[in-house]
């Protein structure tokens, strides 16, 4: 499970915050792009520190997650409480910690995420509050501008991609 959400937030955190490439499409703050070696699709956003939040489709696993690369420290396999907080309303979120990526930087997988989707729905920002073993709180934010359209592409060509590779493996299977 590690190696999964691992590689993927990796990817993602690199991608997110490269320049736009030739092959993927932004909206707003968002991009939505499929990984160069094509195992991924993502729609994501970064905030000015660098830390990276969205969701992201695995083509092996045909399945998708919503994941956070931040600076806020995690033990892998470690599941904390998180609140999402944005205009929309604030919901109490579970995170599974996907543990240290490089740098400062943490992958966190979210896991409830109907509640998240309720967070973010018609919101302009989302805002994660971790707490910290000290008593305080580590804050993260990110702006949505751009998301309804980004993740309505990524689910779409998503499960068109999908179904394309399932027809290509039946037709394989014929010969």
């Amino acid at each position: 499970m590690r190696k999964t959400y691992g590689t993927m937030l990796l990817a993602l955190l690199l991608l997110a915050a490269a320049p736009a490439m030739a092959a993927s499409l932004t909206f707003g703050q968002w991009r939505v792009a499929t990984t160069a070696d094509g195992h991924y699709t993502y729609a994501a956003t970064a905030n000015r520190r660098g830390e990276v939040f969205g969701e992201f489709c695995a083509f092996k696993s045909g399945s998708c997650h919503w994941l956070l690369a931040v600076h806020t420290p995690c033990r892998f396999g470690d599941v904390y409480p998180v609140l999402a907080n944005s205009a929309a309303g604030a919901n109490p979120i579970a995170i599974f910690c996907v543990g240290a990526l490089g740098g400062h930087t943490y992958g966190m997988a979210l896991m409830n995420r109907k509640k998240l989707e309720a967070s973010i729905a018609h919101a302009r920002r989302i805002a994660f509050a971790v707490p910290l073993n000290g008593g305080g709180f580590a804050f993260t934010r990110f702006a949505l501008a751009g998301r309804l359209q980004a993740t309505a592409l990524l689910r779409k060509s998503f499960d068109a991609e999908i179904q394309r590779r399932r027809q290509s493996r039946i037709a394989e299977l014929r010969l």
